[in-house]
């Protein structure tokens, strides 16, 4: 199961439920992107990071 490297974000589990109330087991996954981000010590690695970090600026991606 992947994980968000920022917020911790990963898939959350519950319940489908139908008009007549019957459930059945679903899923809801993260948008997680991989991307080459620079590290604190200033290292350059590859992480999974979910749309919303990203969009948050939290994440400051390296350049080639």
């Amino acid at each position: 199961m992947a994980v968000c490297a920022v917020c911790g974000k990963k898939t959350a589990f519950g319940n489908r439920v139908a008009h007549s109330a019957t459930t059945t087991k679903r899923t809801w996954k993260p948008n997680l992107q991989r991307v080459r981000a620079v590290m604190e010590d200033g290292s350059v690695k590859r992480i999974y990071v979910c749309a919303k970090c990203l969009k948050a600026g939290k994440v400051k991606k390296a350049v080639k």
